[in-house]
């Protein structure tokens, strides 16, 4: 190789090389920005799926506590007679037509409809066989055992958090 060339492949390898230690420098900051990227975005989907976790967790705490209530009530209401069943039947009522709505799935409330209209019956003596109340309420808590079982949430909307 005579001078000249050797010259010329100097000047090229001398521009050429910074070319590439910036063009390596751009690759391996683009390199870990994504990656940053995809690590945020792993992050909050996790977090969202924690947070989804436990909004179910808590709102079939809920359901557990307020089937429980009603259960009791049931119970109550199927073993009593005088003042004391005329008291949890107001109780019954204000959880029929408040907590439970919010946990209640289809088959706890056929339960629960039933189960009040028996009472019903009863109170209005149109009904004289007290056994039939206590078969519903045994409905009534089996129905509650499968919907906390099958852990289930229906109609709830989950937030996503976005």
């Amino acid at each position: 190789m005579d001078e000249d060339n050797k010259r010329r492949w100097d000047v090229r390898l001398g521009v050429i090389a910074p070319v590439l230690t910036i063009l390596g420098i751009l690759v391996g900051v683009w390199e870990f920005n994504h990656g940053e990227n995809s690590r945020r975005v792993e992050t909050e989907n996790a977090e969202k799926l924690r947070d989804s976790i436990a909004f179910r967790r808590t709102l079939w705490q809920q359901k557990l506590t307020t089937y429980q209530n009603v259960t009791e009530l049931a119970g109550r209401l199927a073993a009593t007679k005088g003042e004391e069943r005329a008291k949890a039947y107001v109780e019954f009522r204000t959880a029929y037509w408040g907590a439970m709505v919010l946990v209640e799935d289809p088959e706890v409330e056929k339960a629960m409809i039933a189960f009040d209209r028996e009472y019903r019956d009863q109170a209005s003596g149109w009904s004289k066989d007290d056994t039939r109340l206590m078969q519903r309420a045994d409905i009534l808590a089996k129905a509650c055992r499968t919907s906390l079982a099958t852990g289930k949430l229906e109609g709830v909307v989950v937030p996503t958090g976005s």
